[in-house]
C-alpha cells in the first residue's frame, strides 16, 4: 500500500469500506508524518512516523476537510504490536478504528519510533539486540554473541512524548480541532497518560486499556545519566508473545476464535519483515526508559478518563491504583470477565469498542460520568454495588 509522505500536503484515498451495518462510509489514508527526532541516537535528524486514519467520507468530502469538535481520535499502541494490528485488524467487526469511524469519528493510529512502518534507528543490526536474546540468533543470523555497536536504551518518556506530540499538531491542524482524544493500549497507556499530564490543553477526553508500567511511588524525575545504559532493542517470538502471554493467561477459551492466534501472529511479522529473518522469528521493539508514570502524573489529568482492563490480565491491581489516582472528577473504571491483557484480538473486543464510544460520545459510562462497572461475559455493562 502506497503511502503519503504529509510533507508534501497530499491527500489521497486508498481504500473506502462501507459494510452493510455501517452508518458512516469510511476512507482509509496512510501517512508519513515527518518528524525531527528527540532520540538521542539520532537527535535532531529527520525520521518518519506512520499514521494510519479512518476517516468519515463526509469529513474529506467537507467543503473544509475539517472535523467536528470531540470527533478526533489518536489511538497509541503498546510494546511489540504496531498500531495498525493493535487496534485496525482486517477481520470480522474486529477493528476498534472501524468501529468508531462508523460511528462519526476521525481515528488515527501511530507508529511509535522502532515499531511497523515508523522509521527504526538502531535496531536493524542484530549485535543492537538485547544480549540475554542474542543466543536465539546464533549461529542462523550471528556467528556468536557481539557487544552492541550502540550500547544505550533508545527511547524514553520524553523521546516519545515529542512523537505523539509531533502527530497530535499534525492532526488538529490537518481536522481543524484545538483538542483531540486519545485511546492507549498497554505501553500506549503510559505513554498517552504521560502526554495528557503535560500537554493537557491539547487533549479532549483519555481512554485507557490497560496500562503498563505504571507504579504510584516511583520517581518523578528523569534519570541523571542519559540516554541509559543498555541495547537499544529487544525481540518477542511467538513462544513468548502468543503462547506464554496472551494463551497462557486466558481462562475462557470460547472468547478467543480458532484460528485468531495464528492470524494475529502473521500479521504481527508481516509488520516486521526483518525481525521474521532473526531466529525463529520475531518482532522487534526498542527498549524503553521511562518514569514518572505515577501517583503525581496521575493526579494532574484533570480531563475525562476510562480506564479498562480484562479481569485475567495481571495489570489489574494497577490499573484500579491508577484509577483511585487519576485528578478527573470525571473518571470511570471497567473490569471485563473473561478479557486477558490482549482483549483487542477476543470477543470481548467488543466490550472496549462499545464502552470507549459510550466515553467519547457522552462522557459517560452506562449514563454515569465516574465509578466502577463490570461487563459480563456477554458483554452486559453493570454498575458495581460500593
Amino acid at each position: 500500500m502506497k503511502l503519503i509522505r504529509a510533507s508534501l500536503a497530499v491527500l489521497a484515498t486508498l481504500a473506502i469500506a462501507c459494510p452493510a451495518n455501517a452508518d458512516e462510509a469510511v476512507q482509509t489514508i496512510d501517512r508519513l508524518v515527518a518528524h525531527v527526532s528527540t532520540v538521542p541516537a539520532i537527535a535532531g535528524k529527520p525520521i518518519d512516523l506512520f499514521v494510519r486514519e479512518k476517516v468519515p467520507v463526509s469529513i474529506v468530502e467537507s467543503a473544509d476537510g475539517k472535523a467536528p469538535a470531540g470527533k478526533v481520535v489518536l489511538m497509541v499502541h503498546g510494546g511489540y504490536s504496531p498500531s495498525t494490528l493493535a487496534f485496525d485488524v482486517p477481520y470480522r467487526n474486529y477493528s476498534w478504528m472501524a468501529y468508531l469511524a462508523r460511528q462519526g469519528f476521525d481515528v488515527f493510529a501511530m507508529d511509535m519510533t522502532g515499531y511497523g512502518r515508523s522509521g527504526h534507528p538502531m535496531m536493524d543490526d542484530p549485535c543492537n539486540l538485547d544480549p540475554k536474546q542474542q543466543s536465539a540468533l546464533v549461529p542462523k543470523n550471528l556467528p556468536a554473541a557481539c557487544p552492541a555497536k550502540y550500547p544505550f536504551e533508545l527511547v524514553s518518556s520524553d523521546t516519545e512524548t515529542a512523537d505523539i506530540d509531533r502527530v497530535v499538531d499534525f492532526i488538529r491542524e490537518l481536522r481543524g480541532v484545538d483538542r483531540i482524544s486519545l485511546i492507549g493500549w498497554s505501553g500506549g497507556g503510559i505513554r498517552t497518560g504521560t502526554y495528557v499530564s503535560r500537554f493537557p490543553e491539547k487533549v479532549e477526553k483519555l481512554v485507557i486499556f490497560a496500562s503498563s508500567n505504571y507504579d504510584r511511588k516511583t520517581s518523578s524525575q528523569k534519570p541523571e545519566q542519559l540516554p541509559k545504559a543498555g541495547a537499544p532493542m529487544s525481540i518477542q517470538n511467538r513462544r513468548v508473545g502468543v503462547d506464554q502471554r496472551w494463551l497462557g493467561t486466558s481462562k475462557c477459551a470460547s472468547t478467543i476464535e480458532r484460528g485468531m492466534p495464528e492470524m494475529i501472529w502473521n500479521l504481527n511479522i508481516d509488520n516486521d519483515p526483518l525481525g521474521a529473518t532473526w531466529g525463529t522469528g520475531g518482532l522487534r521493539a526498542p527498549t524503553r526508559t521511562y518514569w514518572g508514570w505515577n501517583a503525581e502524573a496521575a493526579g494532574k489529568i484533570k480531563v475525562p478518563v476510562l480506564v479498562m482492563v480484562g479481569e485475567q490480565d495481571a495489570l489489574t491491581a494497577s490499573n484500579n491504583q491508577l484509577f483511585d489516582d487519576l485528578g478527573s472528577d470525571k473518571k470511570a473504571f471497567l473490569g471485563i470477565a473473561c478479557g486477558t491483557h490482549f482483549m483487542v484480538w477476543e470477543q470481548q473486543s467488543r466490550v472496549l469498542h462499545a464502552a470507549s464510544l459510550d466515553w467519547l460520545q457522552t462522557t459517560s459510562l452506562r449514563g454515569a460520568q465516574t465509578g466502577r462497572f463490570r461487563a459480563d461475559e456477554s458483554g452486559a455493562i453493570a454498575s458495581e454495588k460500593k
